[in-house]
């Protein structure tokens, strides 16, 4: 599903009663769709039985990696 900026004010509206004008809510999008493609990168890399610290450890050292963004 591509996260778009309606949906994130459809979403912040109907569950936190928050109003987001056009131009935030696509930059929340643009973030959120970053934040779940590297979640979905690291749970894909880590088992049931992994030590619970190690997806922490895998989220962490995607942004360590070099050109991406801060």
């Amino acid at each position: 599903m591509k996260v778009t900026g309606e949906l994130i004010q459809q979403h912040g509206a109907a569950l936190a009663d928050v109003k987001l004008d056009s131009a935030r809510a696509g930059e929340l999008a643009i973030e959120v769709e970053r934040l779940t493609n590297a979640v979905a990168k690291a749970a894909a890399r880590v088992d049931f039985n992994d030590e619970p610290a190690r997806f922490a450890a895998l989220l962490a050292a995607a942004r360590q990696q070099p050109g991406r963004r801060k």
